[in-house]
C-alpha cells in the first residue's frame, strides 16, 4: 500500500494532497507502521490540525483531521499603561495563522510578564475567543490591570562594614516615596534586582570585601504597604589587603619593572578589585608600547584567609596574533581608496 491510496477526511482549507505528501518520501514507497507514525507527529507539528486519527478501513488507510480554526483578528482591550503595539509585538498568535491553544496560553502569560516588569502584580488576562463562522475566529485579550506595586522597603540582614542607607545608595531600585510619580526605579522588577546584586557585588570587592556573598533575596507582597519588601540576606566575609605583587613576563623583551610602574596596587592597600582591572588595562597599554599589540596580562589571586592577604601575580603572555583580512573605505564620493590607503 503506498501513500497515494490514502483516504483523506475532515479537511476544509488544506489540500488532501498536501496531508498525503506526509506520508510518502519517495513515489511508490510502500507505508510502514514507522513512517505512519512519523507522518502522525509531522501533522501535528505543522500546528495546522487539532485532531489528527489514523484508521485502517476497508483495507484503505483513512486520516481524518480537524482542522485549526485561522486567526481572523487580534485584539487587546482594558489595557492603558501598554500599548496595542506593544502586546502585538510579544505574542506569538496572529491574524491569518492557525488559532493554537497552547500559543494562546503562552500569549497569556507573556502579557501577564510585561506587565509584572512594569509593576503591576494584580493583572488579569483573559483570553476570549469569537467565532466568525467558516473556520474563522477572532481572538480578544482582555486585560485588567490593576494598581502598580512598588517596592516599599529594602531590608538587609548580615551587613556589618556598611550601613543600610549606604548599600541602597550602591543599587538602582529605590524605595516608594513621594518623588515616586518622577521615577520608575521603585516598580518592582526582577531584571534590575538582578542587576543590583552585581552592583553590591562590585561595590564589596572595591572595598576588599572578595569573600563576598549574596546569600539570598526575597520579595514579601505587602499589602498594607501595597507594595513589596525586599530583604537582602548577605555575608560580607572579612576584608583583605594586598599582600606581595609581582610580575611575571613571558615575552624576552619586555621588562617586569615598567609593567609593575603601570600598576595601581601595591602591598598593604585594601584590596580592591576595580584598581585589578585597571591595572590590566594600564599594563596592556605598556606592553603595546613596547611593539606587542598582541600581548595579554593575566591577573593572578593567591588568597591568605589567616593573615587575610591576596597576592598578586600580574602575568605577562604572547596572545594569537590576528590579521586583518581586508579594508573596507565607504563614504568616500571624490577621493578614491587608493589615495585614502
Amino acid at each position: 500500500q503506498s501513500a497515494s491510496s490514502i483516504v483523506v477526511e475532515g479537511n476544509r482549507r488544506v489540500d488532501a494532497e498536501t496531508i498525503r505528501s506526509y506520508f510518502q518520501s519517495k513515489p511508490g514507497e510502500p507505508l510502514t507502521p514507522a513512517k505512519i507514525d512519523e507522518a502522525l507527529k509531522a501533522l501535528y507539528a505543522t500546528g495546522l490540525f487539532s485532531d489528527v486519527t489514523i484508521a485502517n478501513r476497508g483495507g484503505r488507510l483513512v486520516v481524518t483531521v480537524a482542522e485549526n480554526e485561522v486567526i481572523n483578528k487580534v485584539a487587546f482591550e482594558g489595557n492603558k499603561k501598554l500599548k496595542d503595539e506593544q502586546l502585538a509585538a510579544e505574542v506569538q498568535s496572529k491574524p491569518r495563522a492557525p488559532f493554537s491553544k497552547t500559543t494562546v496560553q503562552a500569549d497569556t502569560q507573556r502579557i501577564i510578564e510585561l506587565y509584572h516588569r512594569s509593576g503591576r502584580y494584580d493583572v488579569r488576562v483573559e483570553p476570549q475567543i469569537i467565532d466568525r463562522g467558516q473556520g474563522r475566529v477572532d481572538l480578544v485579550f482582555e486585560i485588567k490591570e490593576g494598581e502598580k506595586l512598588g517596592v516599599a522597603e529594602i531590608k538587609f540582614v548580615g551587613n556589618k562594614a556598611f550601613s543600610v542607607n549606604k548599600l541602597k545608595e550602591e543599587m538602582t531600585t529605590t524605595e516608594t516615596d513621594w518623588l515616586s510619580w518622577l521615577k520608575n526605579t521603585d516598580v518592582y522588577d526582577v531584571d534590575r534586582i538582578n542587576s543590583d546584586q552585581e552592583l553590591l557585588r562590585r561595590f564589596y570587592l572595591k572595598h576588599g570585601y572578595a569573600d563576598f556573598r549574596i546569600i539570598s533575596v526575597t520579595a514579601d507582597l505587602d499589602r498594607a504597604k501595597n507594595g513589596f519588601i525586599l530583604t537582602y540576606v548577605i555575608d560580607e566575609g572579612p576584608q583583605y589587603t594586598v599582600g606581595s605583587v609581582d610580575v611575571v613576563s613571558g615575552i624576552k623583551d619586555v621588562d617586569p619593572s615598567t609593567i609593575r610602574a603601570a600598576l595601581r596596587v601595591q602591598k598593604g592597600q585594601v584590596y580592591n578589585a576595580e584598581l585589578v582591572e585597571k591595572s590590566v588595562e594600564n599594563a596592556t597599554i605598556e606592553v603595546s608600547k613596547a611593539g606587542y599589540a598582541f600581548a595579554q596580562v593575566r591577573p593572578r589571586g593567591d588568597r591568605n584567609v589567616q593573615s587575610r592577604t591576596i597576592s598578586l601575580v600580574f602575568a605577562v603572555e604572547e596572545g594569537p596574533r590576528v590579521y586583518i583580512e581586508r579594508i573596507e573605505i565607504r563614504g568616500n564620493t571624490r577621493t578614491r581608496d587608493w589615495v585614502i590607503r
